[in-house]
């Protein structure tokens, strides 16, 4: 069984956080690739924008926020990894993978501390691809249903503070 099929088992339809959840950012400098990853993931509905270079990638994302990003391991102006700390800057729950065809397990381990989702090495398979990206997708949803879930409960717990010091006023 696949990923994807996994997937759709658990959560059978792609429901997203909200309504700007479905913009993803690819920054690579073959072209080729771009374009064929874009078709990829525009075919499965999802916003994409596209950027050859870490200061375009950069300028890109302060305007379009997107949820996840599919960031080369070398840029022409430096390293993925580091466009991975200005994304993380400018939008800190932005989904970061890196694909690389220079797969080593040093730079494996780099992009993980740098918080990457993900490591693909190229090239990049289609189903692979839109398996992470659903997954990145799934990730987020599931992050945004926990922090609400928080929420409402630090909210009871506070009514039920006052609720007690209420009764507590009344013993007294």
């Amino acid at each position: 069984m696949t990923v994807r099929r996994f997937l759709r088992k658990l959560f059978p339809t792609r429901v997203a956080p909200d309504e700007t959840v479905k913009s993803i950012l690819i920054v690579d400098d073959d072209e080729g690739l771009r374009d064929s990853l874009k078709d990829i993931l525009e075919e499965e509905g999802y916003e994409v924008h596209c950027a050859s270079s870490r200061a375009e990638a950069s300028k890109i994302a302060r305007v379009t926020f997107p949820w996840v990003a599919v960031v080369d391991l070398k840029l022409p102006d430096g390293a993925g990894t580091a466009l991975l700390t200005d994304l993380k800057n400018i939008k800190p729950d932005c989904v970061c993978m890196l694909m690389t065809a220079y797969a080593d397990v040093d730079s494996a381990v780099m992009a993980l501390e740098k918080g990457a989702f993900y490591y693909l090495r190229k090239p990049v398979k289609p189903a692979e691809l839109v398996e992470l990206v659903d997954l990145a997708f799934e990730t987020i949803r599931l992050k945004k249903e926990k922090e609400k879930a928080e929420d409402s409960l630090r909210s009871r717990n506070q009514e039920l503070e006052e609720i007690i010091a209420r009764l507590k006023k009344i013993i007294d």
